[in-house]
């Protein structure tokens, strides 16, 4: 067996390589470790793949955040002989909250490469594999206008965000994609003429540990669908705290909220929409997602 660790050192708020390579070097595994660096977006596809075609057993450590897991799944895909784990080392950390409670023994690479593995499903978009949560609407604006934001002087990223939640409030809450679960339009809640934001998901969170999707499974064979219509400022600002902890879903002071379980979900937008793909950006015609069961086995520690 080998171990190979992809490392990302711009995931994150700081540069964890050096912490991570402490463990490396002392750790004791059954096989060759292997350690290899990212520089450039789509690096963690290419390692992960060169690898994985040689037909040894692998096991895949993507240190950093959801993105770079998604790049490294994209490498193994479709080999039986590969398994993925996730070092949460980047930002966000979502797909690993819903694996386990305790997201800490993620990083103890000690128990990772002594863990099991377990059979899970993903979706697939358009030809892009997502492990965790495909969105649209406010929150894809949000992360858009942020990246915008990020290149005046003097402005930080948590900065860039924050003016960006507030610009976005205010100038993107109105969308007119119509979400088609298994073949059929969901209809907008009654009083309502437009989607503010539309959650596709495997994982239970997003966005840094919001509880958007609760009732999601990693291996159910379907897609968690929750939306949000276009509601007033007020509003959407009071029921944020009840949308984080997850606990929007069948509220009966929240019925204007939209949930489903499908098997493939399209976002009718009538040409390009922007969507979010385990937190990359993307804009695609009318992105129709499938569900893939038991895609491909992912490592968990016990």
């Amino acid at each position: 067996m080998k171990h190979l660790f992809i490392l990302n050192r711009f995931a994150g708020t700081h540069d964890a390589t050096g912490e991570l390579l402490a463990q490396i070097k002392e750790l004791k595994a059954d096989g060759e470790i292997i350690t290899e660096f990212t520089s450039c977006k789509g690096d963690a596809t290419a390692i992960a793949r060169r690898y994985a075609e040689s037909g040894d057993e692998l096991r895949v450590y993507a240190c950093g955040g959801d993105g770079t897991a998604n790049e490294a799944l994209c490498g193994i895909l479709g080999r039986d002989n590969c398994a993925l784990g996730v070092i949460p080392v980047g930002t966000g950390n979502d797909y690993v909250r819903s694996l386990a409670e305790d997201t800490g023994c993620f990083l103890d690479l000690q128990r990772m490469v002594n863990a099991g593995i377990r059979r899970v499903d993903i979706m697939m978009c358009e030809g892009i594999p997502a492990l965790n949560v495909i969105s649209a609407g406010y929150d894809c604006e949000v992360a858009d206008r942020a990246q915008k934001f990020k290149r005046l002087p003097l402005m930080n990223g948590s900065l860039a965000y924050k003016l960006a939640i507030v610009y976005c409030l205010f100038t993107k809450r109105r969308h007119t994609f119509v979400p088609v679960a298994d073949k059929k339009r969901v209809p907008l809640p009654k009083g309502y003429k437009s989607q503010m934001l539309a959650v596709a998901a495997k994982g239970k969170f997003y966005g840094g540990g919001i509880k958007s999707t609760p009732c999601a499974e990693l291996d159910d064979g379907m897609i968690d669908f929750m939306s949000i219509p276009t509601i007033a400022v007020p509003k959407f600002i009071g029921l944020l705290s009840t949308f984080i902890k997850g606990e929007h879903i069948d509220n009966p002071k929240l019925p204007f909220i939209t949930h489903y379980k499908c098997r493939e979900l399209t976002f009718d937008n009538g040409g390009l929409l922007k969507i979010g793909i385990d937190g990359e950006m993307y804009e695609l015609e009318n992105p129709t997602m499938k569900v893939i069961p038991a895609a491909f086995d992912v490592i968990v520690p016990t």
